[in-house]
């Protein structure tokens, strides 16, 4: 079955995950989101992503720029990898992903290349 990234974040990731009136909320709502994916076969990987640590390198006027240059409604909170029929399978899933209501975030939707059985 074809395998697919979500990419999670959004503005309110760092603020909302520190919030500790918030975090028990969101951690349960993340670990329903996910038994749903593991129960319906989805579910291949996950990782939390750590707040503030992190580089972003960009080429530019030919050097190398050492960032974090991102704005905070593109911080990256976090990844996961599941298994759908198609692009549409997948968005449909990733609708249901916690971090848009809650984080008021973005998941996008990527297809991941199948790679070739390659042994040595």
């Amino acid at each position: 079955m074809p395998e697919y990234l979500l990419i999670v974040g959004g503005a309110d990731m760092d603020k909302r995950n520190g919030n500790p009136e918030f975090a028990p909320r969101m951690l349960e709502r993340y670990t329903a989101w996910m038994r749903e994916l593991r129960e319906s076969n989805r579910f291949v990987d996950s990782r939390k992503l750590y707040d503030q640590a992190g580089r972003r390198l960009t080429f530019r006027g030919g050097e190398v720029i050492d960032g974090p240059f991102i704005e905070s409604k593109d911080a990256v909170g976090g990844i996961f990898i599941i298994q759908a029929d198609s692009l549409d399978d997948a968005t449909e899933v990733a609708r249901s992903c916690p971090g848009l209501d809650l984080q008021h975030g973005y998941v996008e939707v990527r297809a991941i290349e199948a790679r070739p059985d390659v042994r040595r």
